[in-house]
Formats: structure tokens, C-alpha cells, sequence
């Protein structure tokens, strides 16, 4: 897990699934303030996991950006170690086995619309799934409307 000095150097959240709007927790960003800036991608794949979702981040080859990419929304974080300390309680990142957790949080390389970008933190796969179906339109949402 990311140190308090990196947790305060970045205030920016990256979510794909059951958190962002319209979704079944997007209420926990709600109560802690967070700002909505608009949909962004990382370079990944998503994988279906039944009632949510798990990302899997890939580096880009070359100068090109992947050609796999996961949908999702940037928001700011208005007090970062507090909405942080609240999201990976959330994700399961307090169990005290590493290898226990299904999430990790890292920084990540995202695209906002224009096609600028910027690091945010992320909550991925701690591991790669080996059966988990993957989602080709790297959208859950959309994934789940039908």
C-alpha cells in the first residue's frame, strides 16, 4: 500500500465500476466530497467478476497508447488520506495478509477527454484473474445496462 507522503501527493480517483455514478456505492464518494471532473480511461483490461468489476493495467509498448482501454469517471479528492483511508477499507486493502487481497492501489496514467493526461490512483487486481470473462468495451456500466 502507498505511503502517507504518496497518499498526500495525488488527490485525484480513478473509478470504473461500483463506484462510479449511478452505481451501487457511488454513495461513499458522495459523503466524502469528491469532485466529479468527467469520464476518463486508463490502459487496461476489465474483467467481469459478477457483482463487480476488476481492472488489470497494461503498459503501453512503444510510444502508442493501448488499444485496450477501461471507461471510467476522474474525480478530486477534497481531503485525500481521509477518502483514501476510507476507499481501501472499502476495497479490502486492510486485511493484514497481502496475499489475501483481491484489490491494490496504485497510480495510474489517465486519459481525460481531449486527450490529456494525468496520474491518479486506481484499485486493481492484485493478480491477473485466470477465469474471469473479460469485458471488450472496457465498460462496466454499459456491460451491465443489456
Amino acid at each position: 500500500m502507498p505511503s502517507d507522503l504518496a497518499t498526500r501527493g495525488c488527490d485525484l480517483l480513478f473509478v470504473y465500476g461500483t463506484l462510479r455514478r449511478g452505481a451501487s456505492h457511488h454513495h461513499i464518494l458522495k459523503s466524502l466530497n469528491a469532485a466529479h471532473l468527467g469520464p476518463a480511461t486508463v490502459a487496461g483490461e476489465l474483467f467481469d467478476l459478477g457483482r463487480f468489476p476488476g481492472s488489470w493495467l497494461i503498459e503501453p509498448k512503444g510510444p502508442g497508447i493501448s488499444r485496450r482501454r477501461v471507461l471510467g469517471e476522474l474525480y478530486r479528492l477534497q481531503n485525500p488520506p481521509h477518502s483514501l483511508d476510507v476507499l481501501d477499507r472499502y476495497e479490502g486493502l486492510q486485511s493484514p495478509a497481502p496475499e489475501a487481497r483481491l484489490f491494490r492501489r496504485e497510480l495510474a496514467c489517465v486519459r481525460v477527454q481531449g486527450g490529456k493526461t494525468m496520474q491518479a490512483w486506481i484499485y486493481v487486481l492484485a493478480q491477473r484473474p485466470a477465469a474471469a470473462r473479460l469485458v471488450p468495451s472496457g465498460d462496466y456500466a454499459k456491460a451491465h445496462r443489456g
